[in-house]
């Protein structure tokens, strides 16, 4: 499906606010966001504008702010290739645009364009250990920099936990899963969250983390990972971060991943219990947002009932459910 007509005629209004001359906006979709990219004269210069419908509570604003603080940070300290936002004409971090006569508004944000490409496939061994390269990157950079006053973005901590029974609810109640799978996927929230409360805060384990690094959201650039869409990071375990990208990558791309990261961030070893309780929680998490689409119904319905077998009743009984690490 293609823009909505309000949108594209709301993201040209925002654009006028910012100090880029966009030749034409190109629809990229709608997930949380409206996206468009901004194409300029110049071939090798564009834009990704952000509609953030999905921000239009209390708090929103500044929560989105506090990402792209986070951003200019990295493009700042590090030698990371971010989406580092542009700054609209009078210094600030977004625009608020009229969404309709009713008064609405909208934050827009613009962030300049990361080149590079989708992998289309499983990593290789070598972009396995420069993804944990990557991340290691991030995680460092969060240990040492000071977020500023008003800083607010969302925690991954024990609420949140306890928070994911409830799309999954859903599913038992319009039979894609039995009684009995909704309630192993309710012991394991409570049991995630009361082991979660036993891990230890400080400065080495928990902080900003991106917490959706997965294929569809780094792209590859002459063999470089770089990052993109930041819009789930908020404070977490650094392993919580570590957990998201598991799933996305194979057990041998597993043992690559961690062993480079245990070697950029001169880690002896990593609690494996540990890794099993926060991989068990990333899955919980993907069911949660997955359960929130009718269309993936249908997969959940086959995919939970052999994730039980496979992760959960291990995790439940205490026994591994990654192996060592």
């Amino acid at each position: 499906m293609g823009a909505n007509w309000d949108d594209e005629s709301i993201a040209r209004e925002a654009l006028k606010q910012f100090p880029v001359h966009g030749e034409r906006l190109v629809y990229l979709g709608k997930s949380d966001n409206v996206t468009f990219q901004v194409k300029t004269k110049q071939e090798s210069v564009n834009y990704l504008m952000k509609l953030h419908y999905a921000a239009m509570g209390s708090h929103s604003k500044k929560t989105v702010e506090s990402e792209l603080l986070w951003l200019e940070a990295l493009a700042a300290d590090t030698g990371l290739t971010v989406p580092s936002p542009v700054r609209n004409r009078d210094n600030g971090l977004t625009v608020e645009a009229a969404v309709n006569a009713s008064g609405k508004s909208v934050v827009v944000t613009l962030h300049r364009w990361v080149n590079g490409e989708l992998l289309d496939r499983e990593p290789t061994a070598g972009e396995a250990r420069s993804l944990a390269q990557l991340m290691t990157a991030l995680h460092k950079h969060a240990m040492e920099w000071n977020a500023p006053a008003g800083f607010t973005r969302p925690a991954y901590d024990t609420d949140n936990v306890l928070s994911l029974p409830g799309p999954l609810k859903r599913l038992q109640e319009l039979n894609v899963i039995s009684d009995e799978a909704y309630a192993c996927l309710e012991r394991t929230a409570h049991k995630i969250a009361a082991e979660l409360r036993l891990q230890t805060v400080t400065k080495p384990t928990w902080g900003l983390i991106h917490s959706d690094l997965h294929e569809s959201n780094y792209v590859f650039d002459q063999g470089i990972p770089r990052p993109i869409d930041f819009s789930a990071c908020g404070f977490g375990f650094y392993l919580f971060d570590v957990a998201e990208t598991f799933l996305h990558l194979s057990p041998e791309n597993r043992r690559e991943f961690l062993s480079a990261y245990r070697e950029e961030r001169q880690l002896r070893e990593i609690d494996a219990k540990s890794l099993d309780l926060f991989f068990v929680w990333a899955i919980l998490r993907n069911f949660a947002f997955l359960a929130q689409n009718p269309a993936e119904h249908a997969s959940l319905s086959e995919l939970i009932p052999k994730v039980m077998k496979s992760y959960f009743e291990n995790y439940l009984k205490d026994e591994p459910v990654l192996g060592g690490g």
